[in-house]
């Protein structure tokens, strides 16, 4: 196919417009912590450590089994720490703790305003209840932590 000379540049102005603002949508999910969301139906969410839930924009249902596995990343809950999703340790019991039992600074899931679950590196399981997916770390003192962690989830039937 053959383009005139005076419709050369047009095309070319039309092409880079459409390359910057597929680039300007992926910065987008990277600085605001949106769900990169793949054809499969997974997203990549990145959890931050100084906020209590991180919306990963999914709603599942009762019979959804989900796969939220982490990816890369670390955070810490007082500075000087780093620490992946399997958290601190430390003192299970402690206060400080959104789940008691359960490794400091540890990633949690929350399904709506429901109770919330031990996730870790890894968790696949019955959704057991229909809402929106929360992830977080397991600490109530969010003030003094840093760092975030990427993780996948994907929920099926």
């Amino acid at each position: 196919m053959r383009t005139c000379m005076a419709c050369r540049p047009k095309l070319w102005l039309f092409a880079t417009g459409v390359v910057l603002l597929l680039a300007a949508g992926s910065l987008a999910c990277s600085f605001t912590g949106l769900p990169e969301t793949s054809p499969s139906g997974r997203s990549t969410i990145r959890v931050r450590a100084d906020e209590a839930w991180t919306d990963t924009g999914m709603d599942v249902e009762v019979s959804d089994v989900l796969s939220i596995e982490y990816v890369s990343g670390d955070w810490s809950p007082w500075p000087g720490g780093s620490y992946d999703a399997l958290g601190f340790g430390g003192d299970p019991l402690c206060d400080c703790n959104v789940i008691l039992g359960v490794s400091h600074a540890a990633l949690i899931g929350r399904i709506g305003g429901g109770r919330p679950f031990f996730v870790g590196a890894e968790y696949v399981g019955g959704a057991g209840e229909a809402g929106r997916l929360y992830l977080g770390i397991n600490d109530t003192r969010l003030e003094d932590n840093s760092g975030r962690l990427r993780v996948r989830v994907e929920a099926h039937q």
